[in-house]
């Protein structure tokens, strides 16, 4: 990959690598470290979301041959693949889908109902809920704000979360009476990684 200077080339990898020491340099800087930190995090949410997009729209006009062109390049590829966009990363995203769920089954578990993944695509996770949650508001509410925030502190690259239709809020046919647990976990935003585009992964 040529460098900025128009001269040097270096792999792929090893661009990465001397992105992140830069960034690490720069971020314990007592001047403007806070602002390099502010300013690697506005890019990293605006790569991945814009990624993210980009990938949907091309699925959307049938691109799924084009995007594994793509995931078969180093730094196209790459540069997917390090925010869990296309088919190549989504073993990776499915154990941290899979870490959110077992944090948020018990709060489901708790209104008598269950939660089960059907889609885990380009950051965005779609989800059922069973048993007494479905049609009921009041665990329907609770459960998106709580499947948010776990999917939010166990992968870094999602993006947001869709309800199945066969789960969507139904006021009209919700007479049941759920009744939110006051022991229910805190919700906890994690702080954005630094320069994400590095792609490394939870554990």
């Amino acid at each position: 990959m040529t460098g900025p200077d128009g001269d040097a080339a270096l792999p792929v990898e090893e661009v990465l690598a001397r992105v992140g020491a830069m960034a690490e340099d720069l971020a314990g800087h007592p001047d403007v470290g806070a602002e390099i930190i502010e300013l690697l995090d506005w890019v990293d949410a605006f790569h991945r979301e814009g990624l993210g997009r980009l990938v949907e729209m091309i699925r959307a006009w049938r691109g799924e041959i084009f995007l594994e062109a793509v995931a078969g390049d180093d730094v196209a590829g790459g540069l997917l693949a390090a925010y869990d966009l296309g088919d190549g990363a989504r073993e990776s995203a499915e154990r941290a889908v899979e870490r959110a769920m077992a944090e948020i089954r018990p709060l489901a578990a708790s209104h008598g109902g269950d939660i089960s993944v059907v889609r885990i695509e380009d950051g965005v996770v779609e989800v059922r809920l069973h048993g007494t949650c479905d049609g009921c508001p009041s665990a329907t509410a609770t459960l998106s704000h709580g499947v948010e925030a776990a999917l939010r502190r166990n992968w870094l690259n999602f993006r947001h979360v869709e309800f199945s239709a066969a789960a969507a809020t139904d006021l009209a046919k919700a007479d049941l009476e759920c009744l939110v647990p006051t022991s229910a976990p805190p919700v906890t935003m994690p702080a954005t990684p630094l320069l994400q585009i590095r792609g490394h992964e939870q554990a």
